[in-house]
């Protein structure tokens, strides 16, 4: 607990740092720029203000409808700019579910995994980049999330994932990007290695040497069995369809199953029961319940 308190205690020392960086990224473009009111927050929150920093973004958010794009801007500045990082969670998370189509949907995404990461909640940080590459495919922002992703996929140990994750940041590299290449070019070898091994089944072939047909003989059904978690049952697509985009918009891998009544609303594909039940385990934290069964046929 200690370890994780200094890298909380540490994100937000540097928060000034984080604020600037977020003025950047807005500069870059050249289409949308920073609302000088922002611009005036951050300046205050580097130099000491903290306080007066975030009551003006705290009197944007009160004269600012709720459904404008400029509402999202300020929860994003509110977030940047907070006293805690449970409180700049909750605007980040706002954020990516109400105001996906936000020029600042994408950062959030990567910031609420960045905190997740921070106090270990390594598979919902993974939902949120996997989230960042499906629908923010382009820009430094998505390089930075696939490095991340290969990290975390790489201590999970899941080599294939990471290694997806390192040949999606390779292709959106720039010559900018010098410290992120490095970071490509450190798990570089790892995937070379990855390509390199021979799959379990071709090992365990070669070990014991079956006989032929044996090796043909396709793995029981058992083996092949997925696992999902359903969340919801509806006796009308129209209504499945709606808890299904809800969902999709939190970043879930989600579907709806069946071709009439009742329609299952379900999410992600685990190879075993146990990573169904962790999968549950995390969505109930983020107030989505489900049980664990098992998934229909691809």
């Amino acid at each position: 607990m200690p370890s994780m308190y200094r890298t909380v205690l540490w994100s937000w020392l540097t928060l000034p740092a984080w604020a600037s960086f977020a003025l950047a990224q807005g500069a870059q473009g050249g289409a949308r720029t920073v609302d000088p009111v922002f611009t005036r927050a951050q300046q205050m929150v580097t130099a000491g203000q903290d306080v007066a920093g975030r009551a003006v973004i705290d009197s944007v958010l009160a004269v600012t409808p709720e459904d404008t794009p400029r509402y999202a801007e300020a929860l994003f500045w509110r977030a940047t700019f907070s006293k805690t990082a449970a409180a700049a969670e909750r605007d980040y998370r706002r954020i990516s579910i109400e105001y996906p189509l936000s020029p600042r949907a994408q950062e959030s995404l990567l910031r609420l995994a960045q905190l997740e990461k921070t106090r270990g909640d390594r598979a919902s940080a993974r939902v949120h980049l996997e989230r960042i590459q499906r629908e923010h495919p382009t820009g430094p922002t998505s390089v930075r999330a696939s490095v991340t992703l290969a990290q975390l996929a790489f201590d999970d140990g899941d080599a294939v994932a990471a290694c997806a994750a390192v040949a999606v940041a390779r292709g959106g590299l720039t010559a900018a990007d010098v410290e992120l290449r490095n970071q490509v070019d450190y798990f570089g070898p790892r995937c070379a290695n990855l390509a390199a091994t021979p799959t379990r089944n071709t090992t365990l072939d070669t070990a014991a040497s079956p006989p032929a047909a044996a090796r043909r003989t396709p793995p029981p059904a058992a083996e092949t069995r997925e696992y999902s978690v359903q969340v919801a049952a509806y006796d009308t697509r129209a209504a499945a369809d709606t808890l299904a985009k809800r969902l999709a918009a939190r970043g879930y891998s989600v579907r709806v199953a069946g071709d009439s009544k009742p329609y299952r609303v379900r999410v992600g594909r685990y190879a075993t029961r146990d990573r169904a039940n962790d999968a549950a385990r995390q969505m109930a934290k983020a107030n989505v319940s489900g049980v664990v069964v098992t998934a229909e046929p691809r």
